[in-house]
């Protein structure tokens, strides 16, 4: 199942608020206090409200009103709480046969919309509704409903703040140190029936997990390897599994390893866990959960940070399981779809903060998320938002657009001895201010699998230092395109000499102008004068090998950057 949006109203600050969810990675974010954790409990209050409470949870009644209402108003309006959901039929098939059977109506496709209301009134009472695909349930039917998601392990909930080490899986509340191996009904009973054999199915079992734990472990950078060792004699609907990491030679306790190894192994494990019941789950009993992890980024570095949010995005997306995090890392945002990130901040009026908003970030301020985590302005983005909005892995970062016109038609000819790596996307970044921003720029150098940046000469001596604080070395991750000597340092400085003779020939008076006082005219005269070299370039094809030294030089740095990630074409002239 997917969450596809909540809509609160008195409740806390989520007055009058309708947060959105996309189904697959998806974040949440804001300054302190905007709201996040009160998102966390509305879903805690639907999934996990039947079994062991936390703290702010009641057994019969997960809220409160006095305490959860808006408080800044007069009138006592009842606490209502809208849940919309997304249920598939190869996905939910449990859920879709006991809506049927308890509510008496069939889905009318293989997806549908399940959407669940509470209505908290101002003595406690809990009135539910529940509507597929806007047809109504009857009262009881609903309740049935609601204690259903209560109780079938549907959220993977995970904090990572949380001192006691706790990791949540369904069931909350208890500190420990165990990998809990969620076990299907046909495995359990295999196991009470086994008997002495029992010892010998749990580490059959463990192996398995150990497998596929080790199998997302592997996308960290961090190389270790888990191990699993089960409890002896013991076998329920779930088992504890100790847990220990190899590094090379060296086995420790997953309790004895820092914190942040710690956390992200943890996380992975919760992944695992709602993969194995989304995959592996009978048509009796399979309804896929949701994963919630609360700040991921604790105890990370930044570089830790970047890696593990690509980790969590690329799972989410590889696994069709949704991952909702709530973070103040811009590194855990979604950095391939920024409608993704849900940002919340509190309306303020008389400098009092009131109810909560959510910024749209699917429109103008897609970058409001990134801009409030880096502390960067908001117009510091604006030459980035294309390359924000690449979805390939490979991406060359060029300076300007005729930069990239060169680049793409040397993807497309045959013109350099080698044709230009076709698996990568050209990118400009509007200008080589773009690059002094070290935060901004690592944000994006994150998002990608394998970059290279190529920017004019005359400014390597600016933007060198920057690159250099980000541990990119010259030739390896970036080049400056031209040549040292007197008007050559610029891209235009590795075409042929005849391209620009011709153009200078045709062009006197954009050639004059570039000698004008005027900057304004000498910026419009070097603009045009750029589009002509390109367009004389590209009508030449009868070019020389030595034409093309410097040339081919670019290229061939270029492919060796990106060579295997994809196949490109060579031809020896």
């Amino acid at each position: 199942m997917k969450l596809l949006s909540i809509h609160s109203s008195n409740y806390r600050t989520l007055d009058n608020i309708a947060i959105p969810f996309s189904r697959h990675y998806c974040t949440i974010s804001g300054r302190n206090n905007a709201g996040k954790s009160w998102v966390i409990r509305l879903l805690v209050a639907l999934f996990l409200k039947d079994l062991i409470m936390p703290p702010w949870v009641t057994e019969d009644n997960p809220f409160d009103y006095n305490e959860d209402k808006t408080q800044w108003k007069k009138d006592s309006p009842n606490i209502n709480i809208e849940y919309c959901f997304e249920i598939n039929k190869n996905d939910d098939p449990a859920l879709i046969f006991f809506i049927e059977k308890q509510a008496q109506i069939k889905p009318s496709s293989d997806t549908n919309k399940l959407i669940i209301i509470f209505d908290i009134l101002s003595s406690n009472e809990i009135r539910y509704q529940v509507k597929i695909d806007d047809k109504e349930v009857e009262s009881q039917a609903a309740k049935d409903i609601v204690r259903k998601l209560g109780s079938s392990n549907l959220m993977f909930l995970y904090n990572s703040t949380t001192r006691e080490e706790e990791i949540y899986y369904g069931r909350v509340g208890r500190p420990r140190l165990f990998y809990e191996v969620v076990l299907s009904e046909d495995d359990k009973n295999q196991i009470y029936e086994a008997g002495k054999k029992s010892e010998r199915k749990i580490k059959r079992l463990a192996r398995e997990h150990r497998e596929d734990l080790n199998t997302f472990l592997g996308n960290l950078s961090d190389r270790y390897e888990v191990e699993f060792s089960p409890l002896e004699n013991y076998a329920t609907r779930r088992m504890p599994i100790g847990i220990k990491l190899k590094d090379k030679n060296v086995e420790v306790a997953l309790s004895d390893w820092g914190s942040g190894t710690q956390n992200r192994t943890k996380i992975l494990m919760a992944i695992l866990q709602a993969n194995r019941i989304k995959t592996q789950g009978s048509s009796q009993d399979k309804i896929t959960p949701i994963v919630v992890i609360e700040e991921p980024e604790s105890f990370l570095h930044p570089s830790a940070q970047s890696e593990f949010g690509r980790v969590l995005r690329k799972l989410a997306i590889d696994k069709d399981i949704q991952i909702i995090v709530t973070t103040h890392s811009p590194f855990l945002l979604n950095l391939e779809d920024s409608s993704c990130n849900v940002l919340l901040c509190r309306e303020v009026s008389k400098k009092k903060p009131f109810q909560t908003k959510v910024i749209d970030t699917s429109s103008a301020d897609w970058m409001a998320p990134f801009s409030e985590h880096l502390g960067i302005e908001a117009s510091e983005f604006d030459n980035w938002k294309q390359v924000f909005n690449t979805s390939k892995s490979n991406v060359l970062l060029v300076e300007g657009i005729t930069d990239k016109g060169y680049f793409e038609y040397l993807q497309k000819c045959v013109v350099t001895t080698e044709k230009l790596n076709s698996s990568i996307e050209i990118v400009s970044y509007g200008g080589k201010d773009a690059l002094k921003n070290n935060l901004l720029l690592k944000l994006v150098l994150d998002k990608f699998d394998t970059v290279f940046i190529t920017f004019d000469l005359d400014a390597s001596a600016e933007i060198k230092k920057s690159l250099d604080k980000l541990n990119l070395k010259e030739h390896q991750d970036y080049i400056p395109l031209g040549l040292n000597k007197d008007g050559s340092e610029k891209f235009e400085g590795l075409l042929p000499d005849r391209v620009i003779s011709a153009v200078s020939a045709r062009e006197t008076e954009l050639v004059r102008q570039m000698q004008s006082g005027d900057s304004k005219v000498r910026k419009h005269a070097s603009n045009e004068l750029k589009k002509k070299y390109l367009e004389e370039f590209k009508n030449i094809t009868d070019y020389k090998p030595e034409e093309l030294t410097e040339l081919d030089k670019v290229i061939r740095k270029i492919n060796h950057k990106f060579k295997g990630s994809t196949k490109y074409h060579v031809v020896r002239r």
